[in-house]
C-alpha cells in the first residue's frame, strides 16, 4: 500500500538560517515584458515552496518593473534566491533589501 502521508507545509518549513522570523525581504526586480516572466518567477519560488506575501507589477514599455515581499527568510538564503533570480533568461536586474519587522517601534 502506498506511503499517504502529507508532506510538510511550507509553513511548517524551517529556514535553518533564520534568526528572526518577522523578518523578510522585498525584491525589486527588472525583466522583459513577455507573457511568460511572471509564470518563471512564480515557478522559481514554487519550487523553493516559498509563497511570496506580495506581488506588484507595472510595465511600462518594453520592461516589467516587479515588487515582491517575502517573509519569514533568512538573508542568506534571500541572496541565495537573488542569485537564482539573476540567473533567469528574462530577468535584466535584482535588487533586494531586507525588512526587520520586529526593529519598527510604534510613535505614540
Amino acid at each position: 500500500m502506498p506511503d499517504t502521508t502529507a508532506f510538510p507545509s511550507a509553513q511548517n518549513r524551517r529556514d535553518p538560517w533564520q534568526d528572526r522570523p518577522d523578518a523578510g525581504v522585498e525584491y525589486q526586480l527588472r525583466t522583459d515584458a513577455e507573457a511568460d516572466v511572471l509564470c518563471r518567477l512564480l515557478g522559481l519560488f514554487a519550487q523553493l515552496q516559498l509563497l511570496p506575501e506580495a506581488l506588484h507589477m507595472e510595465r511600462l514599455q518594453d520592461d516589467l518593473h516587479i515588487s515582491l515581499h517575502l517573509h519569514g527568510i533568512s538573508l542568506h538564503r534571500a541572496g541565495v534566491l537573488a542569485q537564482k533570480l539573476r540567473g533567469l533568461v528574462c530577468v535584466w536586474e535584482v535588487t533586494w533589501r531586507h525588512l526587520d519587522h520586529s526593529l519598527v517601534t510604534e510613535v505614540a
